[in-house]
């Protein structure tokens, strides 16, 4: 007979998902947490495993702990079992939130950063449960340093819960290396801290970070919700992405050559916004809200006219996907299109401004650079990390159009400019 897991972590009880416009209680992530364990109780799942960052550390206590107990009384009544760990958000809360004299079906690992294990049995089936959890906020040692192997019984299947980040050898969030996976009898590791969904190994052992059930930002794209683990041996493990978070992110690409007009933008941008949300339809039975960042691509004559064209679909678009209770919405428009050049390469070849300007869109293009590029990026740098520093121009960190935070976005706010000033030459020009 199969034993049933469903595992996640880094729900961040206290927070809220980014970019939506309604204050509704779906944003919230408590109430993706309310749904986890309704899941868990209707599909009669023998254990719930977390693996940290439960509770926001800026929100923590009293914003958790209405909705995390009332969780765990609905388990306990249903008779399923709680183990978890505990991350660097939640490190010194969750012993504050676990009563055990309360709550005998919660089991908190590995407090106090000492490796802990402990057996769940049904219907004569067993398994272990191994953790180990943040003592304080930041650890910079590898959990496995003081991790014994001999501890483990090898003939009963292991679970392995631990909140970590794989393959940094620096952090300062426990750094892990991908390789102390591999030489323990440990048949499943299930790891918390990495919001994006990652299979680190398939089998033998099976490292998987679930990511967050709640997608918060847009950063965290894609389909997210917790994992369904089927126990029936040790080399049967059976993994299931369940989809539950009411917030999803998505990024989509849009070709606009040829529409010349506003009309012809917007419903090219439109339609290619609802053809993309009905592709998804059979995805979308718990999402809420459909959030998109949109990339318009091709070849225009008038880039200030699109970008005036476009921008108030940001805060006037709103479409109700039909048989669906999914809204979408556009949080970011990024117009990355080239100025209408009958020949860029020839115009590159130019000592003109506008031969200056084509040559530095065709390199960024390929990735690479020209002494012009350099001069800019140079130029850029300093007021890119005067902004990000700055508490005054917060919010630019978040909401502006180029989300200035990397090299490669300023490359790219680089290669923006450049295709406008070229269309602006062009059209003078023209004139």
């Amino acid at each position: 007979m199969a034993l049933t897991i469903l595992a996640t972590g880094d729900i961040h009880i206290g927070k809220k998902s980014s970019s939506i416009k309604q204050n509704a209680e779906e944003g919230a992530t408590k109430h993706t947490w309310n749904r986890i364990v309704d899941y868990a109780i209707d599909n009669m799942i023998d254990v719930l495993a977390l693996t940290g960052d439960i509770v926001d550390q800026d929100n923590r206590y009293f914003e958790a702990i209405g909705p995390l107990q009332f969780g765990f009384e609905k388990l306990k009544k249903s008779g399923i079992a709680v183990y978890m760990v505990a991350g660097n958000h939640d490190f010194d809360v969750l012993t504050q939130l676990v009563d055990s004299q309360k709550y005998e079906n919660i089991h908190l690992l590995g407090a106090n950063g000492i490796w802990e294990m402990k057996e769940f049995s049904k219907n004569d089936e067993k398994i272990q449960f191994l953790g180990w959890s943040f003592p304080k906020r930041h650890v910079s040692e590898d959990p496995f340093l003081e991790f014994e192997a001999s501890k483990i019984d090898p003939n009963i299947t292991t679970i392995g819960l631990l909140h970590g980040e794989v393959g940094v050898l620096d952090s300062k969030y426990a750094p892990i290396d991908l390789n102390s996976f591999m030489y323990h009898p440990v048949q499943a590791w299930i790891l918390g801290h990495i919001h994006k969904p990652q299979i680190l190994n398939k089998s033998e052992p099976i490292v998987y970070y679930p990511g967050s059930p709640h997608a918060l930002s847009a950063k965290e794209d894609g389909i997210h919700g917790p994992i369904l683990l089927t126990i029936r041996s040790q080399k049967d493990i059976q993994i299931e992405h369940i989809p539950l978070s009411p917030v999803r992110y998505e990024s989509l690409s849009i070709d606009i050559t040829d529409k010349t007009d506003e009309a012809s933008v917007r419903d090219a941008v439109t339609s290619k916004l609802l053809e993309d949300a009905q592709s998804k339809i059979m995805e979308l039975d718990k999402v809420h809200f459909l959030i998109y960042d949109i990339t318009l691509k091709g070849q225009h004559s008038k880039i200030r006219d699109l970008e005036a064209w476009v921008s108030p679909i940001i805060d006037d678009y709103e479409q109700e996907i039909d048989a669906t209770e999914t809204k979408v919405y556009v949080r970011k428009i990024l117009v990355d299109v080239q100025p209408k050049v009958e020949n860029m390469e020839e115009l590159a070849q130019e000592s003109s401004p506008a031969g200056v300007l084509a040559e530095t869109i065709l390199a960024l293009q390929k990735g690479e650079t020209t002494d012009f590029a350099d001069s800019l990026l140079k130029e850029w740098k300093p007021v890119r990390d005067s902004i990000q520093q700055s508490g005054t121009y917060l919010a630019l960190r978040t909401t502006d159009r180029f989300e200035i935070d990397s090299d490669q976005e300023s490359q790219q706010y680089i290669l923006s400019e450049c295709n406008r000033i070229l269309t602006k030459l062009i059209e003078q020009q023209n004139q």
